[in-house]
Protein backbone atom coordinates (compact mmCIF):
# COMPACT_ATOMS: atom_id res chain seq x y z
CA UNK A 1 0.00 0.00 0.00
CA UNK A 2 3.06 2.50 0.66
CA UNK A 3 4.17 1.71 -2.98
CA UNK A 4 0.62 2.65 -4.15
CA UNK A 5 0.44 5.74 -1.91
CA UNK A 6 3.98 6.71 -3.53
CA UNK A 7 3.18 6.74 -6.92
CA UNK A 8 -0.64 7.75 -6.93
CA UNK A 9 0.78 11.63 -8.71
CA UNK A 10 1.73 9.20 -11.56
CA UNK A 11 0.21 6.42 -13.46
CA UNK A 12 -1.49 3.71 -11.88
CA UNK A 13 -0.51 0.16 -13.13
CA UNK A 14 -2.10 -0.63 -16.83
CA UNK A 15 -3.32 -4.11 -15.70
CA UNK A 16 -7.09 -3.16 -15.78
CA UNK A 17 -9.39 -5.70 -13.78
CA UNK A 18 -11.10 -6.92 -17.63
CA UNK A 19 -8.99 -6.12 -20.46
CA UNK A 20 -12.38 -4.80 -22.16
CA UNK A 21 -11.54 -1.99 -19.70
CA UNK A 22 -8.27 -1.19 -20.65
CA UNK A 23 -7.99 2.84 -19.93
CA UNK A 24 -8.06 4.45 -23.17
CA UNK A 25 -4.72 6.14 -24.56
CA UNK A 26 -5.54 9.65 -24.00
CA UNK A 27 -6.63 8.76 -20.31
CA UNK A 28 -3.92 6.90 -19.61
CA UNK A 29 -1.14 9.86 -20.83
CA UNK A 30 -3.23 12.69 -18.93
CA UNK A 31 -3.39 10.49 -15.82
CA UNK A 32 0.34 10.19 -15.70
CA UNK A 33 0.95 13.59 -16.47
CA UNK A 34 0.22 14.60 -12.88
CA UNK A 35 -1.27 18.05 -12.14
CA UNK A 36 -0.38 21.29 -14.40
CA UNK A 37 -1.55 24.66 -15.61
CA UNK A 38 -4.46 23.98 -18.21
CA UNK A 39 -4.67 20.20 -17.71
CA UNK A 40 -8.81 21.03 -17.35
CA UNK A 41 -9.00 22.65 -20.48
CA UNK A 42 -6.71 20.02 -21.86
CA UNK A 43 -8.52 16.77 -20.84
CA UNK A 44 -12.19 18.50 -21.94
CA UNK A 45 -11.16 19.10 -25.55
CA UNK A 46 -9.28 15.46 -25.40
CA UNK A 47 -12.20 13.48 -23.51
CA UNK A 48 -14.32 15.44 -26.11
CA UNK A 49 -12.88 14.48 -29.30
CA UNK A 50 -12.52 10.79 -27.70
CA UNK A 51 -16.56 11.27 -27.37
CA UNK A 52 -16.27 9.95 -31.48
CA UNK A 53 -15.14 6.69 -29.81
CA UNK A 54 -16.93 3.83 -28.22
CA UNK A 55 -20.23 5.60 -28.62
CA UNK A 56 -19.00 8.44 -26.23
CA UNK A 57 -17.52 5.47 -23.45
CA UNK A 58 -14.50 6.73 -21.75
CA UNK A 59 -12.52 3.98 -19.80
CA UNK A 60 -9.35 5.23 -16.98
CA UNK A 61 -7.61 4.25 -14.70
CA UNK A 62 -9.01 5.20 -11.07
CA UNK A 63 -6.20 3.41 -8.42
CA UNK A 64 -3.92 1.28 -8.93
CA UNK A 65 -4.89 -0.55 -11.37
CA UNK A 66 -8.17 -0.47 -11.27
CA UNK A 67 -10.22 1.35 -14.04
CA UNK A 68 -13.86 3.16 -14.38
CA UNK A 69 -15.88 3.77 -17.27
CA UNK A 70 -17.73 7.01 -17.97
CA UNK A 71 -19.72 9.30 -20.30
CA UNK A 72 -17.45 11.41 -22.27
CA UNK A 73 -20.54 13.53 -22.84
CA UNK A 74 -20.68 14.97 -19.80
CA UNK A 75 -18.08 17.74 -18.94
CA UNK A 76 -17.59 16.68 -15.24
CA UNK A 77 -16.75 13.13 -16.26
CA UNK A 78 -14.30 13.90 -18.98
CA UNK A 79 -12.20 15.95 -15.80
CA UNK A 80 -12.31 12.42 -14.06
CA UNK A 81 -11.41 10.44 -17.06
CA UNK A 82 -8.39 12.86 -17.80
CA UNK A 83 -7.08 13.22 -14.13
CA UNK A 84 -8.30 16.74 -13.52
CA UNK A 85 -11.36 16.70 -11.56
CA UNK A 86 -10.41 18.29 -7.95
CA UNK A 87 -7.26 17.00 -7.59
CA UNK A 88 -6.69 18.74 -4.06
CA UNK A 89 -9.26 16.76 -2.80
CA UNK A 90 -7.73 13.42 -4.19
CA UNK A 91 -4.32 14.59 -2.59
CA UNK A 92 -6.11 15.34 0.79
CA UNK A 93 -7.89 11.50 0.53
CA UNK A 94 -4.63 9.94 -0.25
CA UNK A 95 -2.60 12.08 2.93
CA UNK A 96 -5.96 11.22 5.29
CA UNK A 97 -6.83 7.34 4.80
CA UNK A 98 -5.29 4.29 5.86
CA UNK A 99 -6.11 0.43 5.52
CA UNK A 100 -9.27 -0.17 7.71
CA UNK A 101 -10.96 3.37 7.68
CA UNK A 102 -14.36 4.50 7.24
CA UNK A 103 -14.96 7.04 4.74
CA UNK A 104 -18.20 9.03 4.11
CA UNK A 105 -19.21 10.15 0.75
CA UNK A 106 -21.51 13.33 0.89
CA UNK A 107 -22.49 14.22 -2.70
CA UNK A 108 -21.31 10.87 -4.11
CA UNK A 109 -21.83 11.69 -8.15
CA UNK A 110 -21.08 8.27 -10.30
CA UNK A 111 -18.71 7.03 -7.19
CA UNK A 112 -14.77 8.89 -8.13
CA UNK A 113 -14.08 9.76 -4.65
CA UNK A 114 -16.03 6.66 -2.75
CA UNK A 115 -13.54 4.63 -5.76
CA UNK A 116 -10.58 5.81 -4.49
CA UNK A 117 -11.04 5.99 -0.91
CA UNK A 118 -12.25 2.29 -1.07
CA UNK A 119 -8.91 1.48 -2.55
CA UNK A 120 -7.03 3.53 0.27
CA UNK A 121 -9.23 1.84 3.19
CA UNK A 122 -9.40 -1.91 1.71
CA UNK A 123 -11.52 -4.51 2.14
CA UNK A 124 -11.36 -3.71 6.29
CA UNK A 125 -12.56 -0.75 5.65
CA UNK A 126 -15.56 1.13 4.74
CA UNK A 127 -17.22 3.36 2.36
CA UNK A 128 -20.62 5.36 2.75
CA UNK A 129 -21.42 7.13 -0.60
CA UNK A 130 -24.59 8.77 -0.11
CA UNK A 131 -26.15 10.37 -3.38
CA UNK A 132 -29.64 11.77 -3.65
CA UNK A 133 -30.07 12.52 -7.77
CA UNK A 134 -31.62 8.80 -8.24
CA UNK A 135 -29.63 8.92 -11.73
CA UNK A 136 -26.86 9.70 -10.41
CA UNK A 137 -27.20 6.43 -7.80
CA UNK A 138 -27.91 4.05 -10.15
CA UNK A 139 -24.19 4.71 -11.92
CA UNK A 140 -22.78 4.97 -8.31
CA UNK A 141 -24.54 1.48 -7.94
CA UNK A 142 -22.79 0.23 -10.99
CA UNK A 143 -19.65 1.40 -10.63
CA UNK A 144 -19.48 0.51 -6.98
CA UNK A 145 -21.09 -3.11 -7.21
CA UNK A 146 -17.27 -5.26 -7.32
CA UNK A 147 -16.60 -3.48 -3.86
CA UNK A 148 -18.92 -4.90 -1.24
CA UNK A 149 -16.91 -2.84 1.59
CA UNK A 150 -19.01 0.37 -0.47
CA UNK A 151 -22.32 0.56 0.98
CA UNK A 152 -24.32 3.28 -1.62
CA UNK A 153 -27.33 5.04 -0.36
CA UNK A 154 -29.69 6.73 -2.19
CA UNK A 155 -30.78 9.67 0.42
CA UNK A 156 -29.73 13.23 0.97
CA UNK A 157 -28.19 14.25 4.27
CA UNK A 158 -30.03 17.37 5.65
CA UNK A 159 -30.58 19.10 8.75
CA UNK A 160 -33.32 16.74 9.73
CA UNK A 161 -34.95 13.38 8.46
CA UNK A 162 -37.91 12.83 6.18
CA UNK A 163 -39.02 13.70 2.87
CA UNK A 164 -37.43 16.88 0.92
CA UNK A 165 -37.42 18.20 -2.65
CA UNK A 166 -34.96 17.83 -5.01
CA UNK A 167 -34.03 19.70 -7.52
CA UNK A 168 -32.08 18.27 -11.08
CA UNK A 169 -31.53 21.26 -12.96
CA UNK A 170 -31.07 19.15 -15.91
CA UNK A 171 -28.55 21.08 -18.09
CA UNK A 172 -27.09 18.80 -21.16
CA UNK A 173 -23.76 17.51 -20.87
CA UNK A 174 -23.59 18.94 -17.09
CA UNK A 175 -24.29 16.26 -14.47
CA UNK A 176 -23.65 17.14 -10.25
CA UNK A 177 -25.45 20.46 -9.78
CA UNK A 178 -28.82 19.11 -8.19
CA UNK A 179 -29.32 20.30 -4.53
CA UNK A 180 -32.25 20.81 -2.17
CA UNK A 181 -34.99 22.82 -3.26
CA UNK A 182 -34.29 24.55 0.51
CA UNK A 183 -31.06 25.94 -1.29
CA UNK A 184 -32.29 26.52 -4.82
CA UNK A 185 -35.30 25.59 -6.89
CA UNK A 186 -34.69 25.02 -10.56
CA UNK A 187 -35.31 22.41 -12.97
CA UNK A 188 -37.09 18.66 -12.41
CA UNK A 189 -37.97 18.70 -8.92
CA UNK A 190 -38.30 15.23 -6.96
CA UNK A 191 -38.75 13.66 -3.62
CA UNK A 192 -36.50 12.25 -2.24
CA UNK A 193 -35.56 10.94 1.22
CA UNK A 194 -33.30 12.75 3.64
CA UNK A 195 -31.39 11.94 6.54
CA UNK A 196 -28.92 13.48 9.11
CA UNK A 197 -25.61 12.44 9.82
CA UNK A 198 -26.75 12.25 13.32
CA UNK A 199 -29.18 9.46 12.68
CA UNK A 200 -27.17 7.69 10.28
CA UNK A 201 -24.54 7.47 12.76
CA UNK A 202 -26.70 5.55 15.00
CA UNK A 203 -27.46 2.68 12.52
CA UNK A 204 -24.03 2.21 11.67
CA UNK A 205 -23.46 1.68 15.89
CA UNK A 206 -21.81 4.68 15.64
CA UNK A 207 -18.67 3.10 13.98
CA UNK A 208 -15.59 5.76 14.37
CA UNK A 209 -15.16 7.95 11.03
CA UNK A 210 -11.81 8.25 9.72
CA UNK A 211 -12.91 11.25 7.25
CA UNK A 212 -16.20 12.74 5.71
CA UNK A 213 -16.03 14.52 1.91
CA UNK A 214 -19.06 16.75 1.92
CA UNK A 215 -19.61 18.26 -1.57
CA UNK A 216 -23.93 19.03 -1.81
CA UNK A 217 -24.54 22.62 -3.99
CA UNK A 218 -25.22 24.81 -0.65
CA UNK A 219 -26.32 22.24 1.85
CA UNK A 220 -23.12 22.02 4.01
CA UNK A 221 -23.91 24.07 6.66
CA UNK A 222 -27.14 22.50 6.84
CA UNK A 223 -25.54 19.11 7.13
CA UNK A 224 -23.26 19.93 10.18
CA UNK A 225 -26.36 20.96 11.69
CA UNK A 226 -27.61 17.77 11.72
CA UNK A 227 -24.10 16.29 12.92
CA UNK A 228 -23.24 17.60 15.94
CA UNK A 229 -23.69 14.55 18.21
CA UNK A 230 -22.10 12.64 15.41
CA UNK A 231 -18.93 15.10 15.11
CA UNK A 232 -18.28 15.14 19.16
CA UNK A 233 -18.08 11.88 19.60
CA UNK A 234 -16.22 10.64 16.44
CA UNK A 235 -14.22 13.30 15.33
CA UNK A 236 -13.98 13.13 11.87
CA UNK A 237 -11.32 14.86 9.64
CA UNK A 238 -13.56 17.01 7.56
CA UNK A 239 -13.05 17.95 3.54
CA UNK A 240 -15.73 20.76 2.58
CA UNK A 241 -16.54 22.28 -0.16
CA UNK A 242 -17.86 25.91 0.23
CA UNK A 243 -19.87 27.18 -2.55
CA UNK A 244 -20.14 31.20 -1.37
CA UNK A 245 -22.74 31.64 -3.74
CA UNK A 246 -25.07 29.22 -3.38
CA UNK A 247 -24.52 29.31 0.60
CA UNK A 248 -25.53 32.88 0.59
CA UNK A 249 -28.45 32.33 -1.34
CA UNK A 250 -29.23 29.55 1.68
CA UNK A 251 -29.31 32.82 4.01
CA UNK A 252 -25.35 31.54 4.91
CA UNK A 253 -21.60 32.19 4.10
CA UNK A 254 -18.49 30.97 4.50
CA UNK A 255 -17.63 32.88 7.57
CA UNK A 256 -20.50 31.08 9.08
CA UNK A 257 -19.62 27.43 8.10
CA UNK A 258 -15.95 28.07 9.43
CA UNK A 259 -17.21 29.76 12.60
CA UNK A 260 -19.42 26.80 13.38
CA UNK A 261 -16.35 24.56 12.67
CA UNK A 262 -14.02 26.73 14.96
CA UNK A 263 -16.77 26.46 17.96
CA UNK A 264 -16.37 22.85 17.71
CA UNK A 265 -13.00 22.82 17.90
CA UNK A 266 -11.89 21.60 14.84
CA UNK A 267 -8.97 23.81 12.79
CA UNK A 268 -10.07 24.97 8.97
CA UNK A 269 -7.61 25.39 6.33
CA UNK A 270 -7.60 25.96 2.51
CA UNK A 271 -6.66 23.69 0.37
CA UNK A 272 -5.89 25.74 -3.20
CA UNK A 273 -2.67 25.72 -3.24
CA UNK A 274 0.80 23.64 -2.77
CA UNK A 275 1.58 26.31 0.27
CA UNK A 276 -1.80 26.37 1.81
CA UNK A 277 -2.04 28.66 4.68
CA UNK A 278 -4.60 28.46 7.68
CA UNK A 279 -7.15 30.64 7.62
CA UNK A 280 -6.87 33.22 10.24
CA UNK A 281 -10.27 34.43 8.81
CA UNK A 282 -12.98 33.61 6.39
CA UNK A 283 -11.92 35.80 3.94
CA UNK A 284 -8.69 34.10 3.36
CA UNK A 285 -10.11 31.09 1.73
CA UNK A 286 -9.94 31.32 -1.63
CA UNK A 287 -10.26 27.57 -2.80
CA UNK A 288 -14.00 26.23 -2.24
CA UNK A 289 -12.35 23.33 -0.22
CA UNK A 290 -11.27 23.36 2.91
CA UNK A 291 -9.81 20.82 5.21
CA UNK A 292 -10.74 20.45 9.23
CA UNK A 293 -9.20 18.98 11.66
CA UNK A 294 -9.97 18.27 15.04
CA UNK A 295 -7.99 21.06 17.19
CA UNK A 296 -6.87 18.07 19.87
CA UNK A 297 -5.14 15.76 16.86
CA UNK A 298 -2.20 18.12 16.78
CA UNK A 299 0.55 15.76 16.15
CA UNK A 300 -1.30 13.91 13.50
CA UNK A 301 -2.28 17.44 11.99
CA UNK A 302 0.85 18.29 11.41
CA UNK A 303 2.01 15.18 9.40
CA UNK A 304 -0.81 15.25 7.32
CA UNK A 305 -0.33 18.88 6.30
CA UNK A 306 3.52 18.21 5.89
CA UNK A 307 2.25 15.60 3.41
CA UNK A 308 0.06 18.12 1.87
CA UNK A 309 2.18 20.91 1.43
CA UNK A 310 0.14 23.05 3.57
CA UNK A 311 1.62 25.40 6.76
CA UNK A 312 2.22 23.78 9.99
CA UNK A 313 -0.09 24.41 13.11
CA UNK A 314 1.97 27.64 14.65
Amino acid sequence: MNRCLANFSRLPKATPMQSSNSPDTFARMLNWMGDFRGKARLADSLGRISTFWNDGRGVFPIYDGKTIAVDLNDRIQRLMWGGAYEPRVRKCLVALLRPGDVFVDIGAHIGFFSLIASCLVGPNGKVYAFEANPNLFRTLQTNTAKYPWIVPTPRAVWKEGGLVSFSDPQQPGETGWGKLTAIRNEGLVLTVEAITLDDWHVSVDSTPIRAIKIDAEGSEPFILEGARRMIARSRPMLIIELNDKLLCESGKSREVVVATLREQNYSVFAIESAKSKRTAGSNAIVSPEVLCMPSEQIAETREILDKLGIDKLG
